[in-house]
Parts: C-alpha cells; sequence; structure tokens
C-alpha cells in the first residue's frame, strides 16, 4: 500500500503511519513518501512542479519499491494524484482508496465550510502578495520570493486559518498540530496544473474502489461520485465526520478492513 498525501504542497503527517496499521494488521506492506517540494524531499527549481510530474514520480517510487502492483490510498488531494496515476498506469493499480478525495482531476468545485468550524480566512498582506505573485509570474516569482519564505507563508495559513475547515461545527475536537514543511508554489502551481488534467478512460475492468467521506466535509457529495463514475466501487459516507475523518477513526478504520477483506484477499 501506498500512502499518496493531500495537499498539494503538503507532506505525510506521522500520524498517518499509525493510521495505516489496519493494513499492516492484514499482511500488507505500506509505504509513504513526501512528495518533491515538501516534507523531507528536496526542493526542486518552481517550474517543474505539476500534476504530470507528480505521477512520474509516483511512478517512480513504485518500481523503487519493485512492487508490480499496489494499492493506492489518496488522502485528499493525493485522491486526485492517485486517479491520474491509475488513469496512467491501470495495470500497476490493484485497488485504491480514495478517502476525503480532492477535486477530481480537470474538474471544478464549489465548496462549503458552512459545516466545518472554519469561519472567514484572514490572510496576512505578506501571504496574499505571496499567492499573488506567484500566480502572476509563476517559478519566475522564486527571483524575488524564495521556496523556504513561501514556506513558511504556507505552514502559517494551514495552521491557524484552513486546519478548521477539517472538523465539523459542533466538535469538540481540534485539528492535530502540523510539524510544517509545506511549500506555497507547489500549492499554486499543481493546483492550476491539476485543474488542467484530463483523464483518459480506458476500456479496464473495473478498479476495486472505496471512497470515504464525511457527512460535513467541505467537498461536495458530487466530486466523490465522480470517482466512483470512473473506477466503479463504492462511497462510503460517515455521518458527523468531517474531511479530516478525525470524528470516528474506528469507522473509518472498519470500512478499510472490510474493504480489504472482501476486495484484496486475493492478492498474492
Amino acid at each position: 500500500m501506498i500512502f499518496v498525501h493531500g495537499g498539494p504542497g503538503l507532506y505525510t503527517e506521522a500520524r498517518r503511519i499509525d493510521e495505516g496499521a489496519v493494513f499492516r494488521r492484514l499482511g500488507f506492506t505500506t509505504a509513504y513518501y513526501d512528495r518533491a517540494g515538501a516534507g523531507v524531499s528536496d526542493r526542486l527549481p518552481a517550474a517543474e512542479y505539476s500534476f504530470e510530474r507528480e505521477i512520474s514520480d509516483l511512478e517512480a517510487f513504485r518500481d523503487a519499491l519493485k512492487a508490480e502492483r499496489v494499492i493506492l490510498w489518496g488522502n485528499s488531494y493525493g485522491a486526485s494524484l492517485s486517479a491520474g496515476y491509475a488513469a496512467r498506469f491501470p495495470e500497476h493499480v490493484a485497488g485504491m482508496i480514495l478517502t476525503s478525495p480532492g477535486t477530481f482531476p480537470g474538474d471544478s468545485v464549489e465548496r462549503d465550510f458552512s459545516k466545518t468550524q472554519r469561519t472567514q480566512v484572514e490572510m496576512s498582506k505578506q501571504t496574499r502578495d505571496a499567492i499573488l505573485l506567484i500566480d502572476k509570474k509563476g517559478a519566475a516569482a522564486e527571483s524575488t520570493l524564495g521556496q523556504v519564505e513561501a514556506g513558511l507563508l504556507f505552514d502559517a495559513l494551514v495552521s491557524t486559518q484552513l486546519a478548521d475547515g477539517f472538523v465539523c461545527k459542533d466538535t469538540q475536537m481540534a485539528p492535530p498540530a502540523l510539524p510544517g514543511g509545506g511549500n506555497l508554489y507547489v500549492q499554486r502551481m499543481i493546483t492550476r496544473s491539476a485543474a488542467k488534467a484530463k483523464l483518459v478512460e480506458r476500456e479496464r475492468a473495473p478498479t476495486p474502489t472505496l471512497i470515504i467521506r464525511g457527512s460535513c466535509d467541505f467537498m461536495p457529495a458530487e466530486n466523490a461520485a465522480r470517482y466512483r463514475g470512473m473506477f466503479g466501487g463504492e462511497i462510503v459516507t460517515l455521518e458527523g465526520v468531517g474531511h479530516g475523518l478525525l470524528e470516528n477513526r474506528a469507522a473509518v478504520d472498519d470500512a478499510i478492513e472490510e474493504f480489504l477483506k472482501r476486495d484484496m484477499s486475493a492478492l498474492p
């Protein structure tokens, strides 16, 4: 199982390794990585960040693991990337688990934060100027704004403003603290690149797929249905659970375990 983290521009949180215990209990090997540009991975020249590059990097990671077929566990934007990879390399995908899937590649969606703890986002002028600069100049913005400096702004924005959107409005649970290591260039440039992606539908058997989302998710149910429409599978909606799937991890594990036993048990 390869965990494909969210973002873009974020990294694999330590808690995701703990959450992978449900796979290891059933005999699966779990593998994690930080995508290029964030976390402990190297920063690239900003011009190299793209959705296509991330698909190629995931294929290189699979090849390095010497795993002919894998289960992709794509979380949030990681589901978008997993879908892109599965469309390109279906022969290497035994199944997918897509948790709180982000925007289906090539689509645009209207996000609704009314059921979450997130209120009006109030960016600092410095953060707002950085976003406008990168959106206007792209990779050329590096000449005046470094990736490290921009990353610190992104980390602050996520931890103080955006993370509240991960949990339901009435929950007593606070979003977990994030360690930092994000990259605003990756976030802006890959989001734009993924919005232009067009997945090619091929003649193939449906990919065993489980989609898990919470009833408080700011992503609409119709977005999750786009993944099922292309790959098949089922959608499990958990009541009183937000985008972070934090409020009821036991239910998440139960759904994953049932899927693995039912649809993945025949894997060698």
